[in-house]
């Protein structure tokens, strides 16, 4: 299974620049915002896209017991594919590599 575009549209970061705010605001001098530097913002989206990437990547790449069903269907000859919906895949994924 594939997940394509999971991270389109959602804001990463934001970042807050103290040297420009202080500048505008007219308070103190550039040094004293240059010591403190720049910070990073991770926003609650970029989180949540964190925490499911963490959980994804620990499962494991197998269903075990799915391939074990599946192969004492083919072993006994109940296994019986639906050839349209099989079909059907494969012109889909098809399709998606020329658009």
């Amino acid at each position: 299974m594939e997940i394509n575009g999971l991270i389109n549209g959602i804001k990463g970061y934001d970042r807050v620049d103290k040297t420009t705010s202080s500048a505008k605001k007219g308070k103190g001098s550039t040094s004293q915002a240059s010591l403190q530097g720049d910070s990073v913002q991770v926003s609650s989206e970029a989180r949540l896209v964190a925490g499911a990437m963490s959980e994804a990547q620990s499962a494991p790449d197998i269903r075990q017991q799915k391939v074990d069903e599946l192969k004492a269907l083919v072993q006994s000859g109940e296994y019986v594919p639906d050839l349209r919906k099989t079909a059907a895949k494969i012109v889909e994924e098809d399709l998606e590599l020329l658009i």
